[in-house]
């Protein structure tokens, strides 16, 4: 007697299939981040706009410029947020399993969403870290580059992830929107399903 296929593979699949998108995004996601912030680095190192300015006001450049980025991060950690809760996917691995961890035992979308946003900022700090290395790095053995030099560099690099964060942020909005548009019947209202990890 033939016993009936159990349904738990099916499960499974889909569990590889949501981890195998975030990793692919997450990898797409991290080297197009790196170009577009590199180019804004090198863009605006190479246009000195503080040439001849003061350490201060350097400094002070660079803090705002941070204000700015997270500006574009807010927004697209609210688009991923949305990602997660509606698809089971994110474009930050870390975010995700922070979210899948934050879901065990069914614990409230509060404590999922600042899990997830806890990830995806240790990610995006983490990427940091060889911008850092490289401007002071050149600084320190090149005569024609200074730590001014150096900051203006890193203000560049914070402008242009500003940009692509914000800009992810709201491709991602405008993904969903066509998604639910597609998937729901018109006249019926659209429903929130929080996929299991």
């Amino acid at each position: 007697m033939n016993s009936p296929a159990p349904s738990a593979p099916r499960s499974e699949f889909s569990r590889t299939k949501r981890w195998a998108v975030t990793l692919a995004a997450t990898v797409a996601s991290t080297y197009l981040l790196d170009a577009v912030a590199t180019a804004a680095g090198v863009a605006l190192a190479a246009a000195q706009p503080l040439r001849g300015a003061d350490h201060w006001l350097v400094v002070a450049f660079l803090a705002a410029t941070y204000v700015v980025w997270g500006a574009g991060l807010r927004v697209n950690l609210a688009a991923n947020w949305r990602l997660l809760e509606e698809t089971g996917t994110s474009t930050a691995a870390l975010s995700k399993a922070a979210y899948d961890l934050a879901g065990v035992g069914r614990r409230s979308a509060r404590a999922r969403r600042l899990a997830s946003q806890a990830g995806y900022l240790a990610t995006e700090l983490v990427k940091e870290i060889p911008y850092y290395a490289g401007a002071f790095g050149a600084a320190v053995v090149s005569d024609s580059v200074t730590s001014n030099d150096a900051l203006v560099f890193l203000a560049g690099t914070n402008l242009g992830a500003a940009a692509y964060e914000y800009a992810l942020g709201r491709l991602t909005r405008t993904f969903l929107r066509l998604r639910s548009s597609r998937a729901v019947p018109e006249g019926r209202p659209a429903q929130l399903r929080v996929p299991t990890s």
